[in-house]
């Protein structure tokens, strides 16, 4: 670091605040912004748009000791009045609102929540279309969402390029040469006219900056602000600057969560060269400004992905040197971060070396994206080829374009292994008697394997068509009633086509489904198939009493379940076979569906948290699991039944179709810090990296770490608990992990080999 006692200040200030948050903020910012849209006689995305605008005016804002970037994060949240809340009641009054008037401002805040639920759009959802569907509290076969907020990743680049300023430009240019009586006139004015209001926020964001800047005597930040985001940035510090605000912007519109940077390298090595070549900074300084940004854009919880490495357009390496200097500020500010590094048989040793010291390090950083599995799964699905090379992972490892789709990531998730359970009991879910599925016939029915497959099968199927139907509900419910016009003004073609990014605006429209339970329906199928059918060692009808009973008092079953038929991730072609042919069914599947603006269905091979949520609603499976456990996290193995090392789990996931998972795949391997220790590990480790890369393995995350570790930071969090481990799909501090997401954790396999 340049100044280590200064970026130390900084990151020390954010993780007492938690990010980049203003300290005790008036709460009701996003109400009043909302209010002042009022009796304009606006449309929803013009609505939208406007309490953006409002909200940059009203917002506090404060740029604190030591930083010399500035901004911090808008409000997210409503306020929510209550007219007994005296302190509330002074809050308000804080914008010249009196007790009388804030009732009008909840009920307007009210109303506009009304608008924005999805049964005003298209009618609520028949019964039998609704069997199987949970929600985030109560998981069961399947949710089904359409309706994206966040998950982004925006063009950036073009506000560093031309500003908001040169942005609003190009719509009054629009604005001015289309002819009035041109049908879809008046849809691209009511966008336009929306997108205007985005880009004013951006210039006023920089300018209340720019004021408190010059008023603190912060004469650089204030030039800087001045003219980013307006303006297109000239140096390093202007773009980086400026895609910080313009960060701010997006994520007051819909959150933080998951909205993400994208190819920052890509994005910011002209600035840095163009400093370089006039002496402008040094290297050092450069890292320095990548440690600030770091800092800015901490959160306990980090999915505001970043990603570097990949290919240019021609299909070269695109490793730069600001991809090493994003590395090693990362590796400086030692906090957990979404970091994302793309490998190709292009990348430089070096480059994936680094990366690999990083990761023993420990914090399951970076995580690797195999670009000859994704840019394949991308531009076969459509997506063109120049395109596809620019591809981005969001928030845990969902992929888009950055600037031109809308990805709607994780729009839906089903799980496997709840239909594997169905085609046993006919459809009946057994903990509860609820028939969800169709009927297709109990255990003891089916005298071949091919029988019970056939099954499976149509328990997938009616799921999944159910599933299709309610994610494209939400896409025409929220096309209706959930615009986000900041996010299309920086996605193509939104703004020439003037439409909203949830109204056919960019070139890209397509969902992401996430697929789980691979591992666990694998192991059953080879269970059933093995030890039911071809063997006979355990009856049909003793089968269904354990499963049942959640093995009650059939232990000796349940080992021979367990021991007797072979598991995933042992690099057994018989089972693993299972898992590449499920996979592959599915996409397949996925395939042949569309949604209402034409959208394929990519495939995600990722569970996220949700494979703790989905086990707890899941009975015994013919796998040996006990009923409620966790199901394996995304392509990994279940919990300790990867037991020949690293080299067999990496063989068991290059059998699986990562190259037709549009979506993404994702894997945790667990390794013992002895594996990666000495002089030697950092090589040990790079070349599994790249073997795997070689091996059409699509994408890893690594923790290295010990189960004794772990639980000794479970017994004194104070003491021990700052282990930054890879969860699903993000890092987070292991003392901040609920009790399910500890154990599930160590459970995990820790490889010696």
């Amino acid at each position: 670091m340049t100044d280590n006692n200064r970026i130390t200040r900084l990151r020390d200030e954010v993780m007492r605040r938690k990010g980049s948050w203003i300290a005790d903020p008036n709460p009701f910012e996003r109400d009043v912004a909302l209010y002042r849209t009022k009796g304009r006689g606006l449309s929803s995305v013009q609505i939208r748009a406007l309490m953006l605008r409002e909200l940059v005016d009203v917002a506090t804002i404060r740029i604190y000791d030591d930083w010399t970037l500035a901004g911090e994060h808008l409000a997210h949240n409503f306020g929510f009045y209550d007219p007994k809340n005296r302190a509330q009641e002074y809050r308000l009054y804080e914008f010249g609102i009196t007790a009388e008037e804030a009732i009008k401002v909840e009920k307007y805040r009210h109303k506009w929540d009304e608008r924005t639920q999805s049964f005003y759009a298209i009618g609520d959802i028949s019964p039998e279309n609704r069997k199987g569907m949970g929600d985030w509290e109560k998981n069961n076969v399947y949710l089904a969402n359409g309706w994206m907020e966040n998950h982004s990743i925006r063009d950036y680049a073009k506000v560093l390029r031309i500003g908001y300023a040169g942005i609003r430009r190009e719509i009054e240019t629009l604005l001015t040469n289309t002819d009035i009586t041109d049908p879809d006139f008046p849809q691209k004015e009511n966008f336009w006219k929306a997108a205007l209001w985005v880009c004013d926020a951006g210039i006023a964001l920089g300018k209340r900056y720019a004021d408190l800047a010059r008023s603190m005597g912060k004469l650089e930040m204030a030039a800087a602000c001045e003219r980013v985001p307006a303006e297109g940035a000239r140096t390093l510090r202007e773009a980086t600057q400026s895609l910080w605000l313009a960060h701010i912007l997006t994520c007051g519109e819909d959150s933080i969560n998951a909205n993400s940077i994208g190819r920052l390298d890509k994005i910011l090595y002209p600035y840095y060269l163009v400093d370089i070549d006039a002496g402008r900074i040094t290297r050092a300084d450069a890292v320095e400004l990548m440690e600030e940004l770091a800092c800015k854009l901490y959160l306990d919880y980090e999915v505001q992905a970043i990603t570097l490495g990949g290919v240019d357009e021609h299909g070269n390496s695109a490793v730069n040197e600001m991809s090493y200097i994003i590395l090693e500020a990362s590796n400086n500010v030692d906090f957990v971060r979404d970091l994302s590094v793309r490998i190709n048989s292009e990348t430089p040793k070096e480059f994936v070396d680094y990366c690999a010291g990083m990761v023993i390090r420990g914090g399951g950083i970076p995580f690797f994206f195999n670009d000859d599995c994704f840019v394949k799964a991308l531009a076969d699905r459509g997506i063109s080829l120049v395109d596809a090379r620019d591809y981005a992972p969001i928030g845990c490892i969902e992929l888009t374009i950055p600037g031109k789709a809308n990805p709607h990531a994780v729009s839906g998730w089903i799980n496997a292994a709840k239909c594997m359970e169905l085609a046993i009991f006919d459809g009946c879910d057994p903990r509860t008697g609820e028939q969800l599925g169709p009927h297709t016939g109990i255990l003891t029915d089916f005298v071949t394997f091919d029988n019970y497959l056939t099954a499976f099968k149509k328990q997938l199927e009616f799921f999944t068509r159910n599933m299709v139907y309610n994610i494209n509900r939400g896409e025409l419910a929220q096309r209706e009633k959930g615009p986000l016009p900041c996010w299309s003004l920086l996605t193509d073609d939104c703004i020439p086509r003037g439409r909203d990014i949830t109204d056919g605006g960019p070139i890209y429209n397509y969902h992401s489904v996430c697929f789980l339970g691979t591992a666990n329906t694998a192991d059953s199928l080879m269970a059933l198939k093995k030890l039911v059918f071809e063997q006979e060692k355990i009856d049909k009808d003793e089968l269904l009493d354990a499963l049942k009973s959640n093995f009650d008092g059939c232990e000796q079953l349940r080992q021979t379940l367990l021991k007797s038929a072979e598991k995933y991730g042992n690099d057994n072609s018989e089972v693993d076979d299972f898992a590449a042919w499920l996979t592959n069914h599915f996409i397949d599947l996925m395939d042949t569906f569309r949604s209402p603006l034409n959208g394929r269905f990519f495939v995600h091979l990722f569970s996220f948290l949700l494979n703790i949520n989905f086990g707890k609603c899941l009975g015994a499976t013919p796998d040996g699991r006990f009923a409620s456990e966790p199901i394996a996290y995304s392509l990994s193995a279940q919990q300790g039944r990867d037991e020949k090392g690293v080299t067999a789990l990496i063989n068991t996931l290059a059998k699986l179709p990562h190259h037709r998972a549009a979506g993404a795949s994702a894997a945790i391997i667990d390794i013992d810090p002895k594996m990666v220790d000495g002089a030697d590990g950092i090589e040990r480790l790079s070349q599994i990296i790249r073997a795997a890369i070689r091996m059409g393995v699509g994408q890893m995350q690594f923790n290295v770490v010990t189960a004794e570790r772990l639980r000794q930071a479970q017994q004194d969090p104070e003491k021990y608990g700052n282990i930054p481990v890879r969860v699903a799909g993000y890092s987070q501090m292991f003392k901040l992990l609920s009790e399910d997401l500890q154990e599930h954790v160590i459970a995990r396999t820790k490889h010696v080999t």
